[in-house]
């Protein structure tokens, strides 16, 4: 699995920074209380679309609450790598991945094709970058 931003299909991107663009500061203040609250300094979040739904994480996002086309869940590395999602071999590399949580959010995306990390900005007029 790679970890760090990786090139999406457009479609897909756009789709989910659309979606993003409606809970994206409460995302980061979940992000960053997780943080704070000494959850963990990874915060992860589960991007989730059509029929596709994985029993992982807290659920914060509901798509038919904000008339849009993604799921989203709160999770964290060390869940990950506790479920075998991340291995633990790989942790290390994870976290030299992981950008900053000021800045960037996790997303893991569970599609059925595509289950995959991607660092999407909190600034909206960042582009995403490689």
């Amino acid at each position: 699995m790679q970890f760090g931003t990786m090139n999406l299909d457009e479609d897909l991107y756009r789709s989910l920074h659309n979606d993003l663009e409606v809970c994206r500061d409460y995302v980061k203040q979940i992000a960053l209380g997780m943080i704070r609250g000494g959850v963990s300094k990874y915060p992860i979040f589960i991007g989730m679309r059509g029929e596709m739904d994985i029993d992982m994480g807290l659920p914060i996002v509901n798509r038919n609450d904000f008339d849009i086309s993604w799921n989203f869940n709160v999770s964290h590395l060390e869940d990950f790598v506790n479920k075998g999602l991340v291995a633990r071999d790989k942790a290390a590399d994870f976290i030299k991945a992981y950008r900053n949580p000021n800045e960037f959010m996790c997303v893991f995306i569970a599609e059925e094709d595509n289950n995959s990390f991607v660092f999407m900005p909190y600034d909206r007029h960042r582009e995403l970058l490689n």
